[in-house]
């Protein structure tokens, strides 16, 4: 039974890719419980694809085992080309490797088959508030929440949910260490810790996004059996980034 939960206004336009009917017609009552209006529909990769170059999306929940493929490749597309909505995946595949390589794909979070509507609507709210938090920042890097990017040595940055959430929890550290298993369960949202290098990858991606030099990084630093931690680096930005040469 889906119960009346706390409307998530951030997210507007949502695409349910799912093939199962009964399941997807109960995933639009609970996406319209959480104020989410515009719910969009396909049930295979080839129809998904469609719609998103038809419309403007926001939210993705996206089944794995889809008659036309794993949706895993559609992820990874998106994310290849740009796409920096948010993607939560839907599948009945929930070992931790499974979980590792889907937000490895690109998604910003994994929910395992069968799941409660409580935590589905829980971390739906979760991945909304990622879009609305923003650290403290000085007059050489700031964040907008609402449009995922952040301004930095290079200028604009457009990011996707996950790498603005990455970058903001090291950016509240004020300079401390922060953990790789801090992240993980974090960012990521991992109950146990996994062997994986998934947190050099995106620490890897920060860097080539706003490092002038990413091989010798002066903002996003590895600190060596100790965890990450973010530099503001001053002197090392240049002035005249401090609003959005758009505006």
């Amino acid at each position: 039974m889906i119960q009346n939960d706390v409307p998530s206004p951030s997210f507007d336009t949502a695409l349910l890719v799912e093939d199962e009917k009964a399941l997807a017609q109960t995933l639009k009552i609970a996406l319209a419980r959480l104020d989410i209006r515009n719910v969009l529909h396909a049930t295979t990769l080839e129809s998904a694809r469609k719609i998103l170059a038809e419309n403007t999306i926001d939210l993705i929940l996206l089944d794995r085992n889809l008659p036309d493929g794993d949706g895993l490749s559609l992820c990874r597309e998106l994310r290849a080309a740009g796409f920096r909505g948010t993607v939560l995946c839907l599948t009945a595949k929930g070992e931790i490797d499974d979980r590792v390589s889907g937000l490895d794909a690109g998604a910003d979070d994994y929910l395992p088959k069968p799941f409660h509507w409580e935590e589905l609507a829980a971390r739906i709210r979760a991945l909304a508030r990622r879009k609305s938090e923003v650290p403290k920042t000085n007059a050489l890097w700031k964040c907008e929440a609402e449009k995922l990017r952040i301004l930095g040595p290079k200028g604009w940055v457009q990011l996707t949910p996950l790498e603005f959430k990455l970058a903001t929890h090291l950016m509240h550290a004020n300079g401390g260490i922060v953990g790789r298993e801090e992240l993980l369960k974090e960012v990521w949202g991992f109950r146990f810790l996994p062997k994986t290098r998934t947190t050099d990858y995106f620490l890897g991606r920060l860097r080539k996004l706003f490092e002038n030099n990413p091989d010798s990084p002066k903002h996003f630093i590895t600190v060596r059996g100790a965890g990450y931690r973010f530099f503001s680096g001053e002197d090392d930005v240049s002035g005249g980034l401090e609003s959005d040469p758009r505006d």
